[in-house]
């Protein structure tokens, strides 16, 4: 009898070591420690979109709790609540705010951003929470643009070994060649311009100083010019001119009546009329003018 009663006394002990084993690894596993003093708050939140029971909360870094309850308490807005389960004794100013995001790895982060205020709030008061924008969202929105992006990229590539076939592409790099040789033949003239051009220069800037005090002599001999008897002088000449050219218009002058009258020039045109008829008629008759010369000797 005294062993039946200890093999249900060690059945009965191992059952209730069991219970206290599950009861130990449930609350382990909802991020709740009993043999330590736990501090409870809740968050908040529209949408808790991969965020987890267990899911460590930060504050800059360190580790301060876990979360350990989330259940909905609105469905008009939709609403959860959140349960925070913070093993350190930390005291949150009234004000601050819960994010969660998701690492790359796809984890969910709790981070506690504290706000500044010298009211703090009590163990069980509620905090508003949010998700933060994180990578990976990021990822999602850029994934639709890198895909065209890539079909882009793609047709890019396809156009060039369509040109890279083409058997005009390996002339076109002899000509792109053939090109840059002739530039660098005419850098090189170009040097060689600059560098006689550097070496000329000294001479030509002598020259042009010696232009510039030549026109300054000159600027400096007509300033000092006495340029109203010089203007005085073509007047007078201008007006010289004037009486020559009236006097030659004139017919009381021998140039004037040379010039203007008609009888001079009728008298020339009838003395040069018998010169000519008289030297054809030597010409003609060469006796007629020799007997008489004969005769005068």
């Amino acid at each position: 009898m005294r062993t039946k009663l200890s093999r249900n006394a060690l059945i009965g002990l191992a059952f209730i070591a069991s219970l206290v084993m599950i009861y130990f690894g449930i609350n382990f596993l909802k991020g709740m420690n009993v043999l330590k003093k736990q501090n409870q708050y809740y968050a908040l939140f529209d949408d808790v979109s991969k965020l987890l029971i267990s899911s460590p909360i930060y504050v800059k870094g360190y580790q301060i709790g876990l979360i350990n309850k989330i259940e909905m308490v609105s469905d008009d807005p939709m609403r959860f609540s959140v349960g925070l389960n913070l093993s350190e004794d930390i005291r949150i100013p009234k004000g601050s705010h819960l994010e969660y995001g998701l690492d790359l790895f796809g984890a969910s982060t709790v981070n506690l951003i504290m706000a500044k205020s010298d009211v703090y709030l009590e163990k069980g008061d509620t905090l508003t929470g949010g998700k933060e924008a994180g990578l990976m969202d990021g990822v999602a929105t850029v994934m639709p643009k890198a895909d065209s992006i890539l079909l882009r990229v793609d047709s890019l590539i396809h156009s060039l070994q369509k040109i890279v076939a083409n058997p005009g592409w390996e002339q076109s790099i002899k000509g792109i060649g053939s090109t840059v040789e002739q530039l660098n033949n005419s850098s090189a003239s170009l040097n060689r311009m600059i560098g006689s051009l550097e070496r000329d220069l000294p001479e030509i800037s002598r020259n042009l100083t010696s232009v510039s005090s030549d026109l300054k002599e000159v600027s400096k001999e007509l300033s000092e010019m006495d340029m109203a008897s010089t203007f005085a002088s073509i007047d007078e000449t201008v007006n010289n001119l004037k009486l020559l050219t009236a006097k030659i218009n004139s017919d009381d002058n021998s140039l004037g009546l040379l010039l203007n009258d008609t009888k001079l020039h009728d008298s020339l045109n009838v003395t040069i009329d018998t010169a000519t008829k008289l030297l054809e008629d030597i010409r003609q008759n060469p006796d007629r003018y020799l007997t008489i010369r004969l005769r005068l000797f």
